[in-house]
């Protein structure tokens, strides 16, 4: 089990995105993602604060789990537990032609450990282009990743992922992301929803 700790910022418009992308010039790195969310039909993993998703990138699968988050200024942290898998494999669960609880990996294992065997089924499925740069604060680099998701009703969000390994500089972050934004002319906004979250609402699942 590891920890997950990340700030994710609402870039709420397409121009400020666009603003964001133009400022930190080449990208490192660009990363089409495919998602899947799976629960049974009575949401028992969400009961006992658990996520499972499947996700099929550019060239691998991964199966992971993930705890309910708390949060550390703007900061969430989250337990998860993530495998590699092929990503053939990945859109063939995601497409609903095989089953993940079938995976003998680790997530699957430990959530049979918690909930039993279960069947589950897809709750939500949606797109995201994630591009990464690395941006230098203070005389440390982190990873910015600037997200583009595309939900099944056709809407579209923006945002700014940042992870972390520990909170220790936290309010260094958060002030030189400020005065980024501020310079970029883009509202700081603290996206405290998750992409499920948000899916789910957009589906109208509750």
């Amino acid at each position: 089990m590891s920890h997950e700790i990340e700030i994710k910022l609402d870039l709420g418009s397409f121009t400020n995105y666009l603003k964001l992308i133009g400022f930190l010039g080449h990208i490192a790195d660009e990363v089409h993602h495919v998602n899947g969310f799976f629960d049974t039909e009575d949401r028992e993993l969400a009961r006992q604060g658990w996520v499972l998703r499947v996700r099929a990138e550019n060239s691998r699968g991964l199966v992971t789990i993930k705890s309910i988050g708390s949060y550390v200024g703007i900061a969430s942290i989250r337990q998860e537990i993530e495998a590699q898998i092929g990503r053939g494999e990945a859109m063939a669960i995601i497409n609903l032609q095989a089953d993940v609880m079938d995976l003998s990996v680790l997530p699957v294992e430990y959530l049979k450990e918690q909930v039993g065997q279960v069947n589950v089924a897809r709750l939500v499925q949606f797109e995201n282009v994630r591009q990464k740069k690395l941006f230098k604060i203070g005389d440390q680099n982190y990873m910015l990743e600037v997200d583009k998701t595309e939900f099944n009703d056709g809407s579209v969000d923006y945002e700014l992922e940042l992870e972390l390994s520990d909170t220790a500089r936290l309010d260094t972050i958060e002030a030189n992301l400020r005065k980024l934004f501020i310079t970029l002319d883009i509202p700081f906004i603290h996206q405290k929803e998750s992409k499920l979250i948000r899916a789910l609402g957009r589906a109208g699942i509750v």
